[in-house]
């Protein structure tokens, strides 16, 4: 017969694997919510994205239709979302996998805390800046949506990334200190 260990430490590794699992599975999640917000928005204001560009294509003396400038980019966007979406389903699924017990390399960690740092510089700064109604109204297709719902879920967003690595590191600190006592048993 198995017999669960129901010391406090193992509590802690299992509640802490529990935490892993969901959060990991959460990052996955907000990341492809992301991704369908973002393309949904530029494809509702396909006209204003394209007016960016025009006008800096204009600039530059570049000749192009307004399709291909959307497709232009909507091409740079697809690259730069799944871009984004492969770091924040690695970390996610990397979160799962040591949350079901598997050793993981540290690498994953160090991603999530730069995603926070990145997350947290960039709620502040849309929080934080004032803009004038004209850059609001040239840039809305491509600056951060700036309404109270926008901000609650990028928060519990990074909210979920710090718990993920939190947990991650107080695992291997209890995993730590359990093998160390398992091995003070077997000397005395």
């Amino acid at each position: 017969m198995n017999h669960i260990d129901n010391d406090i430490d193992h509590i802690l590794i299992r509640r802490s694997q529990n935490t892993l699992i969901v959060v990991g599975t959460g990052t996955i999640l907000f990341s492809v919510w992301t991704v369908v917000k973002t393309l949904g928005t530029l494809i509702l204001l396909k006209d204003e994205a394209v007016a960016v560009v025009r006008k800096t294509a204009d600039e530059n003396g570049i000749i192009i239709s307004d399709q291909h400038l959307f497709y232009i980019v909507l091409a740079v966007t697809l690259i730069a979302l799944l871009l984004f979406l492969a770091v924040r389903t690695y970390i996610g699924l990397t979160a799962i996998s040591e949350g079901r017990g598997l050793r993981r390399r540290i690498g994953y960690l160090i991603l999530a805390v730069i995603m926070i740092i990145f997350n947290i510089t960039a709620v502040i700064i849309n929080f934080v800046s004032v803009k004038s109604q004209d850059s609001i109204d040239s840039l809305a297709v491509f600056s951060n949506d700036t309404s109270l719902s926008a901000h609650i879920i990028e928060i519990t967003s990074i909210i979920m990334l710090v718990e993920l690595v939190f947990s991650a590191i107080r695992i291997r600190i209890v995993r730590k200190r359990v093998s160390q006592s398992a091995v003070q048993r077997e000397q005395e």
